[in-house]
Protein backbone atom coordinates (compact mmCIF):
# COMPACT_ATOMS: atom_id res chain seq x y z
CA UNK A 1 0.00 0.00 0.00
CA UNK A 2 2.77 2.38 0.96
CA UNK A 3 4.55 1.69 -2.27
CA UNK A 4 1.41 2.45 -4.31
CA UNK A 5 1.13 5.62 -2.76
CA UNK A 6 4.46 6.34 -3.64
CA UNK A 7 4.20 5.59 -6.90
CA UNK A 8 0.75 7.61 -7.32
CA UNK A 9 2.26 10.76 -5.42
CA UNK A 10 5.46 10.60 -7.71
CA UNK A 11 3.11 10.64 -10.53
CA UNK A 12 1.44 13.26 -9.18
CA UNK A 13 4.32 15.96 -8.47
CA UNK A 14 5.42 14.85 -12.43
CA UNK A 15 2.88 15.90 -13.41
CA UNK A 16 2.05 19.64 -11.90
CA UNK A 17 5.87 20.31 -12.25
CA UNK A 18 5.29 20.28 -16.01
CA UNK A 19 4.08 23.97 -15.24
CA UNK A 20 7.25 25.02 -13.14
CA UNK A 21 6.24 28.90 -13.26
CA UNK A 22 2.64 28.71 -11.98
CA UNK A 23 3.88 26.36 -8.85
CA UNK A 24 6.69 29.07 -8.20
CA UNK A 25 3.70 32.04 -8.12
CA UNK A 26 1.40 29.62 -6.35
CA UNK A 27 3.75 29.08 -3.54
CA UNK A 28 4.83 32.37 -3.48
CA UNK A 29 1.32 34.14 -3.48
CA UNK A 30 0.43 31.50 -0.80
CA UNK A 31 3.36 32.51 1.31
CA UNK A 32 3.08 36.33 1.16
CA UNK A 33 -1.10 35.84 2.03
CA UNK A 34 0.23 33.66 5.58
CA UNK A 35 3.41 35.98 5.60
CA UNK A 36 0.63 39.16 5.93
CA UNK A 37 -1.19 37.91 8.52
CA UNK A 38 1.74 37.21 10.57
CA UNK A 39 2.29 41.45 10.28
CA UNK A 40 -0.85 42.00 11.49
CA UNK A 41 -0.34 39.85 14.80
CA UNK A 42 2.86 41.60 15.13
CA UNK A 43 1.65 45.05 14.73
CA UNK A 44 -1.28 44.44 17.63
CA UNK A 45 1.26 42.65 19.86
CA UNK A 46 3.60 45.70 19.16
CA UNK A 47 0.76 48.03 20.75
CA UNK A 48 -0.01 45.83 23.49
CA UNK A 49 3.09 44.09 24.02
CA UNK A 50 2.25 41.28 25.03
CA UNK A 51 -1.53 38.94 24.63
CA UNK A 52 -2.75 37.11 27.93
CA UNK A 53 1.02 37.15 28.90
CA UNK A 54 2.50 35.79 26.08
CA UNK A 55 5.07 38.19 23.89
CA UNK A 56 5.68 38.22 20.62
CA UNK A 57 7.94 35.54 20.22
CA UNK A 58 5.98 32.95 22.11
CA UNK A 59 2.69 34.01 20.19
CA UNK A 60 5.14 33.24 17.61
CA UNK A 61 5.87 29.69 17.91
CA UNK A 62 2.36 29.13 18.57
CA UNK A 63 1.72 30.77 15.15
CA UNK A 64 4.39 29.01 13.58
CA UNK A 65 3.13 25.92 14.58
CA UNK A 66 -0.29 26.14 13.54
CA UNK A 67 0.44 27.52 10.39
CA UNK A 68 2.83 25.16 9.20
CA UNK A 69 0.66 22.13 10.56
CA UNK A 70 -2.39 23.75 8.39
CA UNK A 71 -0.43 23.97 5.23
CA UNK A 72 1.22 20.46 5.55
CA UNK A 73 -2.78 19.19 5.58
CA UNK A 74 -3.50 21.26 2.50
CA UNK A 75 -0.55 20.11 0.95
CA UNK A 76 -1.20 16.53 1.17
CA UNK A 77 -5.42 16.56 1.10
CA UNK A 78 -6.29 18.64 -1.24
CA UNK A 79 -8.72 16.59 -2.44
CA UNK A 80 -10.31 15.66 0.78
CA UNK A 81 -10.78 19.44 1.80
CA UNK A 82 -12.62 19.55 -1.75
CA UNK A 83 -14.71 16.11 -0.90
CA UNK A 84 -18.37 18.05 -1.41
CA UNK A 85 -17.82 17.35 -4.69
CA UNK A 86 -17.74 13.66 -4.70
CA UNK A 87 -20.53 13.40 -3.11
CA UNK A 88 -22.71 16.13 -4.82
CA UNK A 89 -21.78 15.31 -8.23
CA UNK A 90 -21.56 11.17 -7.54
CA UNK A 91 -17.95 10.95 -8.57
CA UNK A 92 -17.46 9.19 -4.60
CA UNK A 93 -19.47 6.35 -6.44
CA UNK A 94 -16.33 5.26 -8.98
CA UNK A 95 -13.91 5.35 -5.96
CA UNK A 96 -16.03 2.39 -4.43
CA UNK A 97 -15.86 0.26 -7.39
CA UNK A 98 -11.95 0.77 -7.27
CA UNK A 99 -9.48 -2.19 -5.71
CA UNK A 100 -8.13 0.38 -3.52
CA UNK A 101 -9.20 2.29 -0.22
CA UNK A 102 -11.29 5.11 -1.10
CA UNK A 103 -9.17 7.22 1.03
CA UNK A 104 -5.98 6.23 -0.47
CA UNK A 105 -7.60 7.09 -3.78
CA UNK A 106 -8.36 10.79 -2.51
CA UNK A 107 -5.23 11.44 -1.14
CA UNK A 108 -2.95 10.48 -4.06
CA UNK A 109 -5.34 12.41 -6.85
CA UNK A 110 -3.63 15.70 -5.87
CA UNK A 111 -1.10 17.52 -4.08
CA UNK A 112 -1.32 21.38 -3.50
CA UNK A 113 2.31 22.34 -4.10
CA UNK A 114 1.67 26.08 -3.74
CA UNK A 115 1.17 25.16 0.07
CA UNK A 116 5.02 24.67 0.08
CA UNK A 117 4.59 28.90 0.75
CA UNK A 118 2.80 27.90 3.54
CA UNK A 119 5.19 25.75 4.79
CA UNK A 120 8.44 27.98 4.59
CA UNK A 121 6.53 30.87 5.91
CA UNK A 122 5.74 28.88 9.09
CA UNK A 123 8.83 27.60 9.86
CA UNK A 124 10.36 31.07 8.90
CA UNK A 125 8.13 32.43 11.63
CA UNK A 126 9.48 29.43 14.30
CA UNK A 127 12.88 30.28 13.57
CA UNK A 128 12.63 33.88 14.46
CA UNK A 129 10.67 33.05 17.14
CA UNK A 130 12.91 30.94 18.41
CA UNK A 131 15.96 33.48 17.79
CA UNK A 132 13.95 36.21 19.83
CA UNK A 133 13.63 33.72 22.84
CA UNK A 134 17.24 32.69 22.69
CA UNK A 135 18.67 36.53 22.65
CA UNK A 136 16.16 37.09 25.44
CA UNK A 137 18.40 34.41 27.01
CA UNK A 138 15.51 31.55 27.19
CA UNK A 139 16.54 27.94 27.08
CA UNK A 140 15.45 26.99 23.03
CA UNK A 141 17.07 23.38 23.39
CA UNK A 142 13.30 21.79 24.00
CA UNK A 143 11.58 24.22 21.81
CA UNK A 144 13.62 22.97 18.80
CA UNK A 145 13.41 19.60 19.52
CA UNK A 146 9.74 19.74 19.86
CA UNK A 147 8.53 21.74 16.76
CA UNK A 148 8.73 18.61 14.10
CA UNK A 149 6.72 16.65 16.58
CA UNK A 150 4.23 19.38 17.19
CA UNK A 151 4.15 20.21 13.61
CA UNK A 152 3.43 16.72 12.39
CA UNK A 153 1.21 16.29 15.27
CA UNK A 154 -0.82 19.27 14.00
CA UNK A 155 -1.24 17.95 10.20
CA UNK A 156 -3.03 14.99 11.73
CA UNK A 157 -5.24 16.83 14.24
CA UNK A 158 -5.93 18.71 11.13
CA UNK A 159 -6.43 16.30 8.57
CA UNK A 160 -8.46 13.99 11.40
CA UNK A 161 -10.81 17.44 11.67
CA UNK A 162 -11.03 17.54 7.99
CA UNK A 163 -11.64 13.92 7.54
CA UNK A 164 -14.27 13.90 10.35
CA UNK A 165 -16.07 16.90 8.35
CA UNK A 166 -15.63 14.81 5.05
CA UNK A 167 -17.06 11.74 6.61
CA UNK A 168 -21.03 14.12 7.94
CA UNK A 169 -21.35 15.21 4.42
CA UNK A 170 -22.45 11.74 3.44
CA UNK A 171 -25.57 12.38 5.23
CA UNK A 172 -25.30 16.47 4.99
CA UNK A 173 -23.56 16.60 1.34
CA UNK A 174 -22.15 19.87 2.13
CA UNK A 175 -18.88 20.09 3.51
CA UNK A 176 -17.52 23.71 2.65
CA UNK A 177 -19.34 25.75 4.92
CA UNK A 178 -18.44 23.28 7.62
CA UNK A 179 -15.11 23.83 6.94
CA UNK A 180 -15.49 27.47 8.47
CA UNK A 181 -16.17 25.64 11.69
CA UNK A 182 -14.14 22.55 11.78
CA UNK A 183 -10.58 24.23 10.00
CA UNK A 184 -10.66 27.61 9.43
CA UNK A 185 -12.30 29.28 12.77
CA UNK A 186 -9.80 26.99 15.06
CA UNK A 187 -6.69 27.30 12.88
CA UNK A 188 -7.04 31.10 13.68
CA UNK A 189 -8.00 30.60 17.18
CA UNK A 190 -4.62 28.25 17.68
CA UNK A 191 -2.66 31.38 16.85
CA UNK A 192 -3.30 33.18 20.23
CA UNK A 193 -3.29 31.12 23.66
CA UNK A 194 -6.34 29.45 24.20
CA UNK A 195 -6.63 30.74 27.96
CA UNK A 196 -8.06 34.12 25.84
CA UNK A 197 -11.54 32.46 24.94
CA UNK A 198 -14.46 32.12 27.20
CA UNK A 199 -14.77 28.88 28.98
CA UNK A 200 -17.09 26.85 26.63
CA UNK A 201 -14.96 27.73 23.33
CA UNK A 202 -12.08 26.26 25.32
CA UNK A 203 -13.72 22.78 26.31
CA UNK A 204 -14.44 23.06 22.20
CA UNK A 205 -10.74 23.01 21.71
CA UNK A 206 -9.83 20.49 24.05
CA UNK A 207 -12.65 18.17 22.29
CA UNK A 208 -14.06 17.82 19.55
CA UNK A 209 -11.94 20.38 18.03
CA UNK A 210 -8.88 19.39 19.48
CA UNK A 211 -6.52 21.83 18.44
CA UNK A 212 -5.11 23.02 22.23
CA UNK A 213 -2.96 20.40 22.28
CA UNK A 214 -0.96 20.78 19.44
CA UNK A 215 1.04 23.92 20.37
CA UNK A 216 -0.85 25.69 23.33
CA UNK A 217 -0.72 22.77 26.21
CA UNK A 218 2.99 21.84 25.07
CA UNK A 219 4.08 25.64 25.07
CA UNK A 220 2.87 25.99 28.32
CA UNK A 221 5.39 23.82 29.67
CA UNK A 222 8.10 24.55 27.29
CA UNK A 223 8.28 28.03 27.68
CA UNK A 224 7.92 27.85 31.36
CA UNK A 225 4.09 29.20 32.09
CA UNK A 226 3.16 26.48 34.32
CA UNK A 227 2.52 23.10 32.86
CA UNK A 228 3.03 19.84 33.67
CA UNK A 229 6.17 18.05 32.24
CA UNK A 230 3.96 15.62 30.63
CA UNK A 231 1.78 18.10 28.11
CA UNK A 232 4.28 17.98 25.32
CA UNK A 233 2.72 14.36 25.14
CA UNK A 234 -0.04 15.38 24.55
CA UNK A 235 0.07 16.42 21.09
CA UNK A 236 1.02 12.74 19.48
CA UNK A 237 -1.62 11.52 21.70
CA UNK A 238 -3.85 13.60 20.87
CA UNK A 239 -3.17 13.08 17.01
CA UNK A 240 -3.51 9.75 17.30
CA UNK A 241 -6.84 9.74 19.05
CA UNK A 242 -8.33 12.20 16.63
CA UNK A 243 -7.20 10.22 13.59
CA UNK A 244 -8.62 6.85 14.98
CA UNK A 245 -12.44 8.44 15.79
CA UNK A 246 -11.96 10.32 12.56
CA UNK A 247 -10.90 7.26 10.66
CA UNK A 248 -13.37 5.25 12.40
CA UNK A 249 -16.04 7.70 11.68
CA UNK A 250 -15.39 8.36 7.64
CA UNK A 251 -15.40 4.33 8.13
CA UNK A 252 -19.35 4.48 9.31
CA UNK A 253 -20.54 7.17 6.50
CA UNK A 254 -19.02 5.02 3.73
CA UNK A 255 -21.32 2.40 4.94
CA UNK A 256 -24.12 4.92 5.30
CA UNK A 257 -23.45 6.68 1.56
CA UNK A 258 -26.39 6.47 -0.82
CA UNK A 259 -25.36 7.76 -4.34
CA UNK A 260 -26.39 11.07 -5.42
CA UNK A 261 -28.92 9.11 -7.99
CA UNK A 262 -30.54 6.97 -5.73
Amino acid sequence: MLGLYRKLIAASIRAQMQYKMNFITSAATTGMIMVLDFVVLSAILHRFDNVAGWNIYEVGMLYGISSTSVSLYRLFAPELHEFEKYVVHGEFDQMLIRPVSPLMLLLTRNLDLSRIGGVVQGVAVLAVSLAGLAAEGRPIGWLALFSPVAIMSGGVIYFSMALASAALSFWTHQMKDMLTFTIYAPANASNYPISLYPGWLKWLFFSALPIAYMNYLPMLTLLGKGGGWYYPLAAPVAATVALLLARAFWNTGIRHYHSTGS
